[in-house]
């Protein structure tokens, strides 16, 4: 009877460490378009400036069925199908002068979803009264440079509380320009 139980947890174990070798050797894939595009080339958008001194992570593992990780208002919704295999991740609000989020997957340089993953960036720490009547857009930004690479387009959900939705099938950095 005791040599079944081990078996079992033998068995269990085996399978656990199975599922984490495939989570870290999973497939690396780019997370950028080839082409860059910066602010010159982008005349009339600006990112939107609403500073911080204070970051603010968070991490969940997401499964196959999906799920949310948030910052408060700010989160990555996930849903069932995108994710091969479970996968850790972050999303993290930088002290910075701009609306930005970086959102990774734990433990990979670039990632991609099976299917478009949806984005919510509150940007309600911006106080200025002329934000509301500005068009916003969500960019996919270089984080270090703060060069716009991509725009993701994006949804004011609710001009009250400051918050606009994007979607997309890769992580990185991303920030709200008008």
């Amino acid at each position: 009877m005791i040599e079944i139980q081990v078996r079992r947890w033998g068995v269990v174990a085996t399978m656990a460490a199975t599922l984490l070798l495939a989570v870290s050797c999973g497939e690396h894939r780019a997370t950028a378009p080839e082409t860059k595009a910066s602010q010159d080339q982008n005349p009339g958008t600006n990112l939107l400036e609403c500073p911080t001194n204070q970051t603010a992570t968070n991490s969940a593992l997401i499964g196959l069925l999906g799920g949310v990780v948030d910052v408060g208002a700010t989160a990555i919704s996930v849903p069932a199908g995108a994710l091969t295999v479970p996968q850790l991740i972050q999303v993290t609000v930088p002290a910075s002068n701009y609306m930005e989020i970086d959102v990774t997957a734990v433990g990979f340089e670039s990632f991609l979803f099976q299917q478009p993953v949806s984005i919510t960036i509150d940007y309600s720490r911006c106080t200025r009264s002329n934000i509301d009547s500005q068009t916003l857009h969500v960019w996919h930004i270089d984080p270090v440079t703060h060069d716009l690479l991509e725009e993701m387009g994006g949804v004011v959900d609710d001009k009250i509380s400051r918050h606009i939705t994007f979607t997309t099938g890769h992580l990185s950095g991303y920030a709200v320009a008008n």
